[in-house]
């Protein structure tokens, strides 16, 4: 979790203007996306994360996963993406975090 959190945290350091396709913090951006679209590949193993994240934020995690890894970046919106990463995953990782602790 914590390396998802620090991709993120440079993402987000780095600010908008530095977020484009090909660029460090986009690439550090799908990666935080792919570790955590993978913590939602083993049920079993981390099911406590589940329990905190929404089938919707699941979906769209898994979704930007499968577009990152099949139909390439340029296939992404890049707003989208930046709001997603710098808005929506803070949250997400926050909750989770919560779960673990509890």
């Amino acid at each position: 979790m914590s390396r998802i959190e620090n991709r993120i945290d440079d993402v987000i350091s780095q600010g908008r203007e530095a977020f484009a396709e090909g660029s460090e913090s986009y690439d550090r951006a799908i990666v935080a996306v792919l570790r955590l679209a993978s913590l939602f590949e083993e049920e079993k193993r981390f099911s406590e994360f589940l329990a905190v994240v929404t089938a919707e934020e699941r979906r769209g995690i898994t979704t930007t996963r499968n577009i990152a890894a099949h139909r390439g970046y340029g296939a992404m919106n890049a707003e989208v993406f930046w709001r997603t990463v710098t808005e929506l995953l803070p949250d997400l990782l926050a909750r989770i975090r919560a779960a673990t602790r509890a």
